[in-house]
């Protein structure tokens, strides 16, 4: 179960940051790049305060070695949006691409052994971790519910 869920959250992050990536060849895209760097911290949250703890036993190493990517994706996101402010697009193309290198790396060794290891835990246990996630997940600024969009209360 968390499996699937994690591997469509990195499907979904690695296809915005190819947008933006893409966006740098004509009007580069600055709130779609600040989109994945949001993304991309809720989804370490997510790893690093439940997740990674759950299954740490055995795999200190190889999670300590995840967290240090975490910590280098977001310096280089940080580049990114320096180069964007000093306007020189060809150093934020070459720092987006160092992003999507180490995050294809990265992915795989969350995908290939973290999840793995994560989906044998009790279901119950999943559906708690699940629940974190839940719990610190924001509706979009604005977003109020169909009744009161549609003022269908009078």
């Amino acid at each position: 179960m968390l499996d699937d869920v994690l591997t469509k959250d990195h499907d979904r992050i690695d296809s915005d940051l190819k947008e933006f990536l893409v966006s740098l060849s004509s009007n580069a895209d600055k709130d779609k790049l600040l989109s994945v760097k949001d993304s991309l911290k809720n989804h370490m949250f997510w790893e690093e305060e439940y997740l990674f703890p759950s299954i740490i036993k055995g795999n200190e190493l190889r999670i300590k070695g995840l967290e240090a990517e975490h910590g280098s994706i977001i310096k280089l996101l940080d580049e990114v949006l320096k180069q964007l402010s000093l306007n020189d697009k060809n150093e934020a193309i070459k720092k987006t691409e160092a992003v999507l290198r180490v995050i294809k790396g990265h992915n795989e060794t969350e995908e290939g052994y973290i999840y793995i290891e994560l989906d044998k835990l009790d279901p119950k246990k999943q559906a708690e971790l699940m629940l974190e996630e839940v719990k610190h997940a924001a509706a979009p600024n604005g977003w109020t519910c169909k009744v009161l969009r549609t003022n269908s209360i009078k």
